[in-house]
């Protein structure tokens, strides 16, 4: 009889939080659906796979550029496109796409490539690659674009067999002395060129989702403080509610600079001590703003927990799971490459996805504060947003002092 009775209180403090409860339930299948979609590049294949584009700029217009177009599109995983806004793509217009994060990879065919193909010139073929791209991505697509070549090149070799071919054949050359080269590279701004590695993805990824993870002890802290009775005492101090928040939140603000601050310690000095590539940190003012800015949306983020629970173990689950759904759709968990294009658009309903658009920005693709500044106002437009809901909600929940 004492074991059900425990039971059954156990189970009546369950059921007077029904919102909690609700979430043991839903939340799981939500990760499962939102998983499930933003995995589905990773794991489908055939013609039902998400196909990745890939810019094709043909500046000769003739064989080669063609094939390696066909070859794209006949891969299943990549779709090669020869125009953007319905004009014409030449290299400078590729690299602005690549620079402006549109796009991620271009393939640049110059003029004399076919000639080359055949072993009759010598030429570069560039494969144009985001720095943030993943770089075992980034050799999957040189690697076919080097087979399609190669695939070219054997066609071409075949007719030079043809002995109406061979006497022109061996007058210009012969194997050996010419031929068409593949090079990949980085692109970042203009005059720099700027090699990926793994520690450029994980550090500001992992870094925007532990500035998130504090609004959670934020939220909590106010839930406590709500249940204690201390909440509704401090209100009717002599502060005002505006100053009461305030307050609150500046320490959780310098935490979170020093969180980023260790973040990067990491990246640019522990982690080559154990082997991994060195984080180069580029351009300060960029960097800290774009953390301030993370930081007050992480907050803002936090009050909006705080003012939508009622009880410690709803808003440290509901606070927990929304910060987890936000790091896979923004691309933290998740790389946004393998994402369907539609997963990929919906990273921008969530500030993760501006803020790690803008720390690659600025890491990898080597942007200053003036070209970073539309990713810090998107995320300071989140963290608005937040504070004002927040504390609309906050206000006519807290008690007014006594006149």
């Amino acid at each position: 009889m004492r074991l059900l009775a425990i039971a059954g209180k156990e189970l009546r403090l369950l059921l007077r939080d029904p919102g909690g409860l609700v979430f043991l339930f839903v939340l799981p299948a939500v990760f499962i659906v939102v998983l499930s979609f933003a995995l589905q590049g990773a794991f489908t294949s055939g013609p039902a796979q998400e196909r990745f584009d890939v810019l094709v700029v043909d500046e000769e217009g003739l064989e080669l550029g063609a094939a390696l177009a066909e070859g794209l599109d006949a891969s299943g995983r990549f779709r090669a496109l020869a125009s953007l806004d319905g004009q014409p793509l030449d290299r400078a217009g590729a690299l602005r796409a690549l620079r402006a994060g549109r796009h991620q990879v271009a393939v640049v065919v110059p003029a004399g490539s076919t000639r080359a193909a055949g072993l009759r010139a010598d030429e570069n073929l560039e494969v144009l690659v985001d720095p943030a791209l993943s770089g075992e991505f980034a050799s999957a697509v040189t690697q076919l674009v080097q087979a399609v070549v190669l695939r070219f090149e054997l066609e071409g070799l075949q007719r030079v067999v043809n002995a109406s071919e061979l006497a022109d054949f061996a007058f210009e050359g012969h194997v050996g002395d010419r031929c068409l080269q593949v090079r990949q590279v980085y692109t970042g701004r203009p005059g720099a060129e700027l090699r990926p590695n793994s520690v450029q993805q994980t550090v500001p990824g992992w870094t925007i989702f532990a500035l998130f993870w504090i609004s959670q002890i934020l939220a909590i802290n106010l839930i406590q403080e709500r249940l204690s009775g201390a909440y509704r005492r401090i209100l009717v101090s002599p502060i005002s509610f505006a100053g009461y928040l305030t307050g609150k939140m500046l320490p959780f603000f310098a935490i979170n600079l020093l969180q980023a601050a260790l973040m990067f310690a990491i990246g640019v000095w522990g982690l080559p001590w154990l082997g991994a590539p060195a984080l180069e940190l580029r351009e300060p003012w960029a960097l800290v703003a774009m953390t301030g800015a993370i930081s007050v949306a992480a907050l803002g983020f936090g009050l909006v927990m705080a003012a939508l629970s009622r009880t410690v173990f709803l808003v440290a689950s509901l606070s927990a799971s929304v910060l987890i759904i936000m790091a896979i759709l923004g691309g933290i968990m998740v790389p946004k490459f393998v994402m369907p294009e539609a997963m990929q658009r919906l990273s921008l309903v969530v500030p993760h996805g501006w803020a790690l658009d803008g720390y690659l920005d600025i890491l990898v693709r080597g942007a200053d504060l003036r070209h970073v500044a539309p990713s810090i106002a998107a995320v300071l437009a989140f963290g608005l947003a937040f504070h004002l809901f927040a504390w609309a909600r906050l206000s006519r929940q807290s008690p007014r002092p006594p006149r």
